[in-house]
């Protein structure tokens, strides 16, 4: 499915063409669109302030939200039960048949990116100020994780211990949940606008300007050691994608280069690709089987992998 900026949603069938089906839309735009990880369930958000659920199978939505503010940030839990929408400062809960099941409306500013901890019912919630988590069952409760400056992501790490973020401020946050410590690697020449963990748990990619920087979570690293820089864009990176398993990374950036990287492999791409555009969105597929890139001029490219 994808969401497309003028406010439609497209069902694309991929074969040996993509065939794209309109099968509604937003008023005013589309802004988020978020899977159900097991399951036959998405969900839309757009600028008419709506959020919809949708029925894979049928493509039929309904509305579970609708107001004056925008929801741009959408997520599924793991197993696919509980649903975060965060709208403006506001974050809300629902379950898997649309239902609200918690709201949180006092964050310090507006929520940047929310990430479920994996196999869990918690959430985090990014923005202005640090971390909230929120846990939903058996009932709601919240804890503050206050870091001075704004958080731009939010990305667990694969067993849920370490909470990572990238920071306005040019550096990256790491809250260590379990163990209740945390620790924060600065030097990045500009906001730091992702953060993401390799399938193998082993790497966690960072982009902050035109450069990567890879730090190895393996033996005692990260702290005390010096990270992986890889250089080969000449402009800011936009996006950045790990596949759900091994250690292969694809950048995007505005010099509308797509680069794929094996971590800790080596320090050259191992392809390389030109978008007609900017890239908008990376998406890799559940499987990792298959990338889809999107672009500003509206385009689709999918590769297999």
């Amino acid at each position: 499915m994808v969401a497309c900026g003028a406010g439609a949603i497209m069902r694309v069938d991929v074969g040996t063409e993509l065939r794209w089906r309109a099968i509604g839309g937003h008023g005013g735009g589309a802004l988020a669109v978020a899977w159900q990880k097991a399951g036959n369930s998405f969900a839309t958000s757009g600028q008419d302030g709506a959020v919809l659920l949708w029925d894979a199978r049928t493509l039929e939505s309904r509305t579970i939200h609708a107001g004056k503010e925008w929801s741009e940030q959408l997520a599924f839990s793991d197993n696919g039960r509980m649903l975060g929408v965060a709208t403006g400062r506001a974050l809300r809960v629902f379950d898997a048949a649309g239902a609200q099941r918690a709201s949180f409306e006092a964050h310090a500013g507006t929520i940047a990116a929310l990430a479920w901890r994996p196999k869990s019912t918690e959430i985090a919630a990014a923005g202005n100020g640090g971390m909230r988590l929120h846990r939903i069952e058996p009932q709601p409760d919240s804890r503050e994780y206050p870091w001075k400056g704004a958080c731009l992501s939010a990305r667990w790490n694969a067993d849920g211990r370490i909470l990572a973020s990238g920071m306005q401020d040019g550096s990256v946050h790491l809250w260590y949940v379990a163990g209740g410590t945390e620790s924060q690697m600065q030097g990045y020449g500009s906001k730091v606008i992702a953060a993401e963990w390799s399938g193998n748990g082993r790497f966690l990619a960072t982009a902050g300007g035109s450069s990567l920087i890879v730090w190895d979570f393996s033996g005692k690293g990260p702290e005390g050691t010096a990270p992986i820089e890889l250089r080969s864009h000449s402009e800011r990176i936009s996006a950045l994608a790990c596949r759900p398993t091994g250690a292969w990374m694809v950048s995007a950036a505005r010099d509308r280069r797509l680069l794929l990287w094996r971590l800790g492999a080596a320090d050259k791409p191992q392809d390389a690709h030109l978008l007609a555009d900017e890239c908008t969105v990376l998406r890799y597929a559940r499987g990792g089987e298959r990338l889809a890139v999107g672009d500003a001029l509206g385009g689709l490219s999918i590769f297999e992998c």
